[in-house]
């Protein structure tokens, strides 16, 4: 039999070396330790965070990723290529109820009015509210022109459609 396992049960038995500890203790603080020793356990196998929706490593919440966007949409600048605002704007994801939101949350092409083909970039800047899905009301489109930045916002992409 393993020493410690030897020592553990002669302690709970009262004749082992940790046995004076045990009853220094008693039954109140035994019960106190235990209830804290268990916390401790459950907190450990939990992985550690207390954010309820805090998702993968490297993923965010989706406020989080909201925030984000708005913050480095307000460095965009008509002309940029399509590379460099996808830079700009990172490819991190946010992790929901309904699964993971990807940055851009999603990508549309269309015809123009003036024949020119178009491309929109819908990026997630308002959270949504508890227990309603990612709609794209919450979302705001970096138009493209051959490749290029002409024009982003609320309006961005009826103005060219």
């Amino acid at each position: 039999m393993n020493s410690w396992l030897s020592s553990i049960r002669h302690s709970a038995f009262g004749t082992g070396p940790y046995s004076t500890i045990l009853k220094e203790l008693g039954g109140t603080s035994m019960r106190v330790l235990s209830t804290v020793i268990i916390a401790l356990v459950l907190f450990a196998c939990s992985g550690g965070t207390s954010r309820r929706d805090a998702g993968v490593e490297g993923q965010l919440t989706l406020a989080e990723l909201a925030a984000s966007n708005q913050a480095r949409l307000a460095t965009l600048s008509v002309g940029m290529s399509r590379k460099e605002v996808i830079f700009l704007m990172g490819n991190q994801t946010a992790k929901t109820p309904d699964g993971v939101v990807n940055n851009p949350w999603t990508v549309e092409t269309f015809l123009g009015k003036d024949g020119a083909q178009y491309e929109a970039l819908y990026y997630i800047i308002r959270k949504n509210q508890p227990f309603t899905p990612v709609r794209k009301s919450l979302t705001t489109a970096i138009v493209f022109k051959n490749g290029n930045v002409v024009s982003w916002g609320e309006d961005a992409f009826e103005r060219y459609k």
